[in-house]
């Protein structure tokens, strides 16, 4: 069994189950050291759910190391072959192995997807570019990797209805601890400069829904 940390949808069990259905033993651990942060493109947003690729609310969810930061994730267990399915979904992350701490201080080790390079993945993800063309090309030619972009709205709103979902104390992680692109905007502070996006909890985001980041 394969052991994943889940820091954005995956945070909600029923959303991870509409992933892996046969996961093993969720449960709510803090993965010291990282912060989340948008800063990804979400390829699925622009072949899946209408974004304009000249648009600024791409983003995905991220993670990256940070001294002094901790974040709330869930873990879990599952196979070998369901876990080749993830890496698949997530195919533009790299993928490392982070160490976690449960409720009751017991540690463990857990794999999480974190920041790439977009050089690096041309090089690394893809063997040729023909296979960059059907992953990436043919939806969006920017970089994947930004400074500039926001949370793509619709799935702003399944993070934090995921968060929510485990209770006070994980929402408030949640909005402390995830950033803007930018790397200095908290969440939380995007929220209350942008009421537009605060009615996120009455955002009709369904389970079925499956973005790409975990």
């Amino acid at each position: 069994m394969i052991s994943v940390v889940g820091y954005g949808s995956l945070l909600s069990e029923a959303s991870a189950r509409q992933t892996i259905p046969n996961l093993q033993n969720f449960r709510l651990v803090r993965v010291p050291g990282f912060r989340r942060i948008f800063n990804k493109v979400g390829i699925v947003f622009l072949s899946r759910h209408n974004a304009a690729p000249d648009s600024l609310y791409l983003a995905s969810c991220s993670t990256e190391a940070v001294t002094g930061s901790e974040i709330i994730c869930s873990q879990f267990e599952c196979s070998a072959e369901d876990f080749v399915e993830l890496y698949e979904r997530e195919h533009r992350f790299r993928w490392i192995e982070v160490d976690t701490v449960m409720f009751n201080g017991e540690a463990g080790l857990g794999r999480m997807c974190t920041g790439y390079d977009d050089l690096e993945y041309r090089l690394n993800k893809c063997i040729t570019p023909q296979e960059y063309e059907v992953r990436v090309g043919r939806y969006y030619t920017g970089r994947i990797w930004r400074d500039d972009i926001l949370p793509f709205p619709r799935y702003l709103a399944f993070c934090l209805q995921a968060a929510e979902s485990q209770g006070a104390d994980v929402l408030d992680n949640f909005m402390d601890s995830s950033y803007l692109a930018d790397g200095l905007t908290s969440i939380r502070d995007y929220l209350r400069n942008n009421p537009e996006i605060q009615g996120w909890r009455e955002v009709d985001t369904g389970y079925s829904y499956r973005p790409e980041s975990v």
